[in-house]
């Protein structure tokens, strides 16, 4: 049996290098968002409908590259490689496989925004940011797939290497896609004719830079293939843990997406200040959900080595809720600060601290529920969280956040706290489960 302080110091040690990584990862978007946010108020608020939208499309093809998380740690957890080996091929397939209906789903979401009140020149560069970030769509399911390959393996460097030369790439491309030859000049370069591609430019970027986080981690991933693999992990295992995970994904970043697109009802204004808000949350949440990583590998090495996973789970709690006090501290003292490094209008930094203030409440429950979700994936258990992400941000959230911010006129703050009583119930409701779930050893998923 492992003892509380050797399974916490296996669980900090493998957490903070994918907190690292996954920071590193959404580190590219606040590029992006500062550089759009200082080009023009319907770019930015352009890229930041289109990068809403793409996010949540692509959230099957990640349910599925998660779905490895139990697969490959419980195989690890039984000492059988060449099972994980088999788990992370079968898992690449699927979410090559997942690409092509996942970025026809974005482009057919914004057939619905001018029906919704959202201004042409806001959509027509939402759309132009879309087929930029197009090849990113396709990237991101591999890179993560390969990056929980690693993490099962307790390999956490390559990610961490690869968001750090990522981010260098991401603020020389996109400055130089977003703005142009004006970028050159303002670096005491010549002009060679470059145009300015704004939001376009900006999902190009994104793509390229997600191509070397993929190429980080898949390199280090290939070396690890065993010399006799096992029998084929079916498809259809993988499906069938991908697809709910998938679904429970869609559920979350869906309502953020909806959330964003009733804000960009209210003004390109109003959307700019939702972007950057949602922007600083997510740097945040990465943090979180690198612990969730890490706590998923735990839990999973736990019942393939037939042990209970209570420990390593509440543990990865605890360690989840600590880091996102920090945001709780810096949105809730300096969100005027945070907004004004992102943009010059005063509308904008205004209402985007207003956010952040209703951001610092959420920040604590965000980070319970997606720790827990982490560690019930880690067990295995993919349908009932789902069935929770549901009702708590679809039956709760939603008409909480339609009730405060139109019936009421709240505006976007009201849609922020509805938001967050969401955010409250899926915590409360996940962390349950889990430990009634966990009352015995959790039999493997295969």
């Amino acid at each position: 049996m492992t003892r509380p302080r050797s399974e916490l110091s296996e669980l900090l040690t493998l957490s903070w290098p994918i907190m690292l990584a996954q920071l590193g990862t959404i580190s590219m978007s606040l590029v992006d968002t500062a550089i759009l946010g200082r080009v023009s108020v319907n770019d930015f608020a352009g890229a930041s409908i289109g990068r809403a939208i793409g996010f949540a499309a692509a959230t099957m093809t990640m349910g599925i590259a998660t779905a490895l998380e139990p697969l490959a740690s419980q195989a690890l957890g039984a000492n059988e490689p060449d099972r994980a080996w088999s788990a992370f091929t079968a898992t690449l397939r699927a979410t090559l496989l997942s690409f092509v209906p996942s970025f026809a789903f974005a482009i057919s979401v914004t057939c619905v925004l001018a029906p919704l009140g959202v201004e042409e020149p806001v959509i027509a560069r939402a759309r132009a940011f879309l087929m930029g970030q197009a090849p990113q769509m396709a990237f991101l399911g591999v890179f993560l797939a390969a990056k929980v390959f690693l993490q099962a393996h307790r390999i956490t460097w390559p990610a961490m290497v690869g968001a750090v030369v990522a981010n260098l790439v991401n603020i020389v491309v996109c400055t130089v896609l977003v703005r142009g030859d004006a970028a050159l000049v303002a670096a005491g370069l010549r002009g060679v004719g470059l145009p300015a591609l704004g939001a376009f430019g900006g999902g190009l970027a994104l793509s390229v830079a997600t191509m070397v986080l993929m190429l980080s981690v898949l390199l280090p991933a290939y070396r690890l293939r065993p010399k006799m693999p096992s029998d084929p992990v079916p498809a259809r295992l993988v499906w069938k843990l991908g697809a709910p995970v998938g679904l429970h994904m869609l559920a979350e970043y869906g309502i953020f997406t909806t959330v964003a697109l009733l804000a960009a009802k209210l003004g390109a204004r109003v959307a700019s200040a939702h972007q950057i808000a949602i922007a600083l949350s997510s740097f945040m949440y990465m943090g979180a959900l690198g612990v969730g990583g890490a706590t998923a590998v735990r839990v999973g090495l736990a019942v393939g080595g037939k042990r209970n996973a209570r420990k390593p789970g509440l543990l990865g709690l605890g360690v989840g809720s600590a880091f996102m006090s920090l945001g709780v501290v810096f949105f809730a003292l300096f969100p005027r600060e945070l907004t004004d490094l992102f943009t010059d209008d005063p509308d904008v930094i205004a209402l985007g601290a207003s956010l952040l203030r209703v951001a610092a409440i959420f920040q604590l429950f965000d980070g319970v529920q997606v720790v827990i979700g982490g560690a019930l994936r880690g067990a295995g258990d993919v349908r009932f969280p789902f069935v929770i992400n549901v009702i708590a941000y679809w039956l709760i959230a939603l008409p909480a956040a339609l009730l405060l911010g139109f019936t009421f006129h709240y505006g976007a703050v009201g849609l922020w706290v509805g938001l967050t009583l969401g955010l409250v119930a899926d915590a409360l409701l996940l962390t349950g489960r889990f430990i009634v779930l966990t009352r015995k050893v959790i039999e493997r998923v295969a």
